[in-house]
């Protein structure tokens, strides 16, 4: 059997998982939307303080579903499949490319097998281009890999079982077929925007969420001296501000470029400084991994001021 390949996909590498992939897709139908831009109109800015997970505790700096809210800010009706049956998930994504419409999927990467990772992390986006059957193969578009990836198709349902975050939720996935949109850019990144500012700023729901959540994270990382694993917990918060996908400095870089599309100068000075600050806390919690005792003041103290430098850029772009 030869490889039914969807043809004309297009992948260009890019720094997260989930814009590199919804930036594949507009390229696809015709949209010219860079990466930043899909990032930025999925109003992809977030801060999350969470505990009793692994590793037990964590922050994360990415909205929670950048992929529904960008194709609702765009004016596309969208769903995520929702089901753990192995083979339902299997025969959509043959129909899907049999009738030539890309998947996007949410996917743990311990559970693919060119990564040949040790640690979980789900909620890595990817889209899927093709398969072939007879050698139980997938082929998948992946951030920064050039091309096309091969990935067993096994592998890839496994992975899409447990891809979504927080773990226990049902696996996400979705044909996208073609939009018919009319996109006013400008006006719709203003919106996007402004949106992801007030989000950020609102006072209810979770604890651990926006301005609130850094300023708890400021306290609670506190104690993080008295866990057994505070080495790892430091050298994980190193990562998901630098290395994990974020493009550098907890996302904030590449929203600098979104926003250079419309806003102007003084906004984007703003977050280039806050996200060169982010990577500042993120080199002071690598120091601390390596280091035979543990002292978080430093990151508290630098937690707290973030808080007060990032409340102010979102009240001066909430509009």
């Amino acid at each position: 059997m030869t490889d039914k390949i969807i043809e004309h996909w297009t992948h260009k590498p890019g720094r997260h998982c989930a814009s590199t992939a919804l930036s594949d897709l507009m390229h696809f139908y015709g949209y010219e939307l860079s990466e930043a831009a899909c990032f930025g109109t999925g109003e992809g800015l977030a801060f999350w303080y969470m505990e009793g997970l692994k590793p037990s505790r964590m922050m994360h700096y990415r909205s929670a579903d950048i992929e529904k809210k960008f194709f609702e800010n765009i004016g596309v009706e969208f769903t995520w499949h929702e089901t753990d049956r192995e083979e339902d998930i299997k025969q959509t994504l043959i129909t899907s490319i049999d009738t030539n419409t890309p998947v996007l999927l949410r996917t743990d990467i311990f559970y693919l097998d060119y990564y040949k990772s040790k640690t979980h992390f789900p909620g890595h986006a990817v889209v899927l281009w093709g398969y072939n059957l007879e050698q139980n193969i997938a082929f998948i578009s992946d951030t920064e890999r050039k091309g096309l990836t091969r990935c067993g198709f096994g592998s890839l349902i496994e992975g899409i079982i447990h891809g979504n975050f927080p773990e226990g939720e049902h696996a996400h996935f979705a044909p996208v077929p073609r939009p018919d949109i009319s996109l006013h850019t400008k006006k719709l990144f203003a919106t996007s925007a402004g949106s992801n500012a007030r989000s950020m700023l609102a006072p209810g729901g979770f604890e651990g969420y926006g301005i609130k959540g850094m300023q708890l994270a400021s306290k609670k990382v506190l104690a993080w001296k008295d866990l057994p694993d505070w080495a790892w917990l430091a050298r994980f918060a190193y990562q998901v501000i630098e290395k994990r996908g974020t493009g550098g400095g907890a996302f904030r870089k590449m929203y600098a470029d979104f926003l250079e599309g419309f806003a102007g100068k003084k906004a984007v000075t703003a977050i280039r400084q806050i996200a060169s600050r982010w990577t500042d806390i993120a080199l002071v919690f690598k120091d601390i991994s390596e280091a035979e005792t543990a002292d978080f003041t430093m990151v508290s103290d630098m937690l707290w001021i973030q808080a007060l430098k990032e409340e102010e850029f979102y009240k001066s772009i909430q509009g």
